[in-house]
């Protein structure tokens, strides 16, 4: 298949889309600005919020578009000049309440919660995400357009209480920690319940019943916020960590400094940047022949990070982004490296977004040698439908010559079929060359209907064989890329299969990779006839996966097993199952079988969790792959046991141990961790991995640090 029949048939299968539905969309609401702020405590007073308005409008919205909220929701928003105050009073059943979260930053997805989607520009393509569970453990994050950045954080508030009736939850977000245009007067707002037992989705308001409830484009309006201020707008995050480890034991001081030149532009200054705090990445074993990706997870370059996003690469499709930022602060011969300072200023002025991004650091491989690292990045608005942008990085960890990129994108994105939307993008980039010969360019373009009945992505990307941005990730140059994504999903609103069904789904994938003289290199399709969501939101899923791959030189998997340069074809059933996630034992199952190149190849990918209470979660994964190979055979696993311990809602333990057989290591990284407020935190941490390549008893330490760690965020 190439990419002209996959633009053919992405401009035939919308016409089987439904059409959205007017019915559920709010008009606009005039907010209310109090003289006196509520108290946030959790208990909904009705003097403190008199004057804030009223919402009872619920519908339910996932799985049955249009019921009545199961149980009564009545919200109350409200503001003034330094916060946005929302509450909620439920009245539900307190057995039917799933609430087994206490940690905060844990995981909270699977519990119930109330929230909101914030646009403060009301241009329904960015905005901000704050829920909080019955026990006050708070969940925020970006939203840019249809995807959630979930490892952003900021300052704000929320108490909740348990009632008679069910439980109620207020909640104040700071001016101060979100930006905004002082002279638009209209924002977003989404206002969202989640149940998990009986499965619902509860939201105020719908404008496409196609697309996810929380997304950005999904707000409704909110009018006459006026008069909002945000003090000096200067937040000073200090911090002092010890650390010990082989080369050094020493106190270092840190800052991050915030001023917010506008409410809707900001800068930040960090010298000696610490991330020691930071959670450590969990890795899964390798089986591909291709570097792994991994998500940022540091604050400094999570602030405003959906400013630097660039032809909608993202988390999970990244091979040419032309910036990731785990480039920074990290190198492919020293590992991490020292940033002495960095500065960064983000914003929007008008119609056109931008961020500027410069960080001086240790070289890699000279660490008494400095290198500065610079991103620039503008977007511009034009209209409702389309955005241009431009990027620009310079500098490399390690000083190379052809250390720039350039690069330019187109964003459109717009309803068609009655409110169904439609998103494209083409982009262009770069590189330095440092021979006229080199192919240092990569361009792409692709066309996403996002809907929920019928979702269809194509995608072209064509990645030169000398494409290699020195501050971007590209794991797979030299090639003509080609995709089409697709699915079918019915939700039964009525007969029998309603009343265990939530949806059952039907998928087509197709990829292709050519080389740059469009020779195949790769193909694969998916085919997954059945994919079911039971009421009790239990999934079972079988596909089928067949592949063509032409290998160029010889692919060595493991110690035993290897593969020669030619061209294979090989194929693959799988079958997944997750259990409902609202009991105290559950988890998921993938089985695989069949080939993998000329070998035969079983797999078992399996995660159990138990989760008695809220205080105690203990996760046990396993990622078992097996092969054989005439009278060969190659075992290789990877273990990961994870304990969290709430002692309350301010004390927590964390610990996480991973074993990979490829990669023959082991590391344990355990964390106690206090948060008395949301601007203080203290960390006690330990980080040890083990090389076992000649076994356990002959292991050598690869690495070995104990941490201390202290933050205190101050605001004027």
């Amino acid at each position: 298949m190439n990419y002209a029949n996959c633009l053919t048939l992405s401009l035939l299968l919308p016409v089987l889309t439904v059409h959205a539905n007017n019915e559920f969309k709010r008009s606009p609401l005039s907010m209310t600005k109090l003289k006196v702020s509520p108290i946030i405590d959790g208990y909904v007073n009705e003097q403190e919020w008199q004057g804030a308005k009223l919402i009872d409008q619920f519908v339910e919205f996932r799985p049955n578009l249009g019921k009545d909220a199961l149980y009564p929701i009545k919200a109350r928003i409200a503001y003034d000049e330094s916060y946005l105050y929302i509450a909620a009073q439920i009245t539900q059943p307190a057995k039917t309440i799933t609430d087994r979260v206490l940690t905060q930053g844990d995981r909270i997805w699977d519990e119930d919660y109330f929230g909101i989607t914030l646009d403060t520009n009301f241009d329904k393509r960015d905005a901000y995400l704050f829920h909080v569970t019955p026990s006050g453990v708070r969940e925020d994050g970006l939203v840019d357009g249809t995807q959630y950045i979930a490892q952003w954080s900021t300052i704000w508030y929320a108490k909740t209480q348990r009632t008679e009736q069910g439980w109620s939850v207020e909640m104040a977000i700071p001016m101060q920690s979100v930006s905004f245009d002082p002279n638009k007067s209209n924002w977003g707002l989404q206002l969202r319940h989640k149940l998990s037992k009986p499965y619902k989705q509860i939201y105020w308001n719908i404008n496409d019943p196609q697309n996810g409830g929380w997304t950005a484009p999904q707000v409704a309006q909110i009018t006459n916020l006026h008069g909002l201020s945000q003090g000096k707008g200067i937040e000073l995050k200090s911090g002092i960590s010890f650390k010990d480890n082989p080369k050094e034991s020493k106190w270092t001081p840190s800052l991050d400094a915030f001023y917010k030149f506008t409410p809707s532009v900001t800068g930040v200054l960090t010298l000696n940047t610490d991330f020691s705090g930071t959670d450590v990445d969990e890795v899964d074993i390798n089986m591909t022949r291709f570097n792994q990706f991994f998500v940022e997870k540091r604050d400094f370059f999570l602030q405003d990070s959906q400013v630097f996003s660039f032809g909608d690469f993202n988390n999970d499709d990244y091979n040419g982004m032309p910036f990731y930022s785990r480039t920074i602060g990290q190198g492919p011969q020293s590992g991490v490296l020292d940033i002495d300072w960095g500065t960064k200023l983000t914003g929007k002025l008008g119609n056109t977004s931008f961020g500027l991004l410069s960080v001086n650091q240790e070289k890699d491989g000279q660490p008494e040698d400095k290198t500065q690292l610079t991103v620039a990045r503008v977007k511009h608005q034009i209209g409702e439908a389309h955005q241009f942008g431009a990027m620009l990085t310079d500098g490399s960890a390690n000083s190379r010559d052809n250390d720039r990129l350039f690069g330019v994108d187109y964003r459109y994105a717009n309803d068609i079929f009655d409110n169904q939307q439609i998103r494209a993008f083409a982009w262009y980039q770069q590189t330095q060359k440092m021979y006229p010969e080199q192919d240092t360019k990569a361009y792409g373009a692709q066309i996403t209907l996002p809907n929920d009945r019928v979702y269809l992505r194509t995608k072209y990307r064509y990645l030169g064989e000398d494409f290699n941005p020195a501050l971007g990730f590209v794991n797979r140059n030299g090639i003509n890329y080609y995709e089409l994504v697709s699915h079918f999903r019915e939700r039964p609103q009525s007969g029998v299969l309603s009343e265990y069904i939530n949806y059952y789904q039907v998928n087509y994938h197709y990829y292709q990779r050519n080389d740059v003289n469009n020779n195949w290199l790769s193909k694969k399709y998916l085919i997954r006839p059945m994919r079911i969501e039971m009421k009790n939101s239990s999934i079972f899923q079988l596909q089928y996966i067949a592949r063509k791959e032409r290998l160029k030189k010889h692919y060595a998997m493991g110690r035993s097993i290897g593969f020669e340069a030619k061209d294979y074809s090989f194929d693959q059933w799988e079958a997944y199952y997750r259990t409902p996630t609202d009991q105290s034992v559950f988890g998921n199952i993938t089985l695989s079988s069949g080939e993998f190149y000329d070998s035969d190849r079983q797999q078992v990918l399996a995660e159990i969790n138990y989760k008695p209470n809220k205080h105690i979660l203990l996760q046990l994964s396993r990622h078992h792959h097996y092969y054989s190979k005439n009278i060969l055979s190659e075992n290789m696993y990877n273990t990961r046991f994870k304990a969290s311990i709430a002692f309350n809602n301010q004390w927590s333990w964390n610990t996480l141990i991973q074993h990979n057989t490829r990669a023959d290591s082991l590391s344990i990284f355990s964390r106690l961790r206090y948060q008395s407020a949301p601007d203080e935190l203290y960390q006690i941490s330990v980080n040890k991995g083990y090389d076992l390549e000649d076994g356990w008893h002959e292991r050598t330490t690869s690495f070995d640090e104990k941490t201390i760690k202290l933050n205190y965020i101050n605001r004027w």
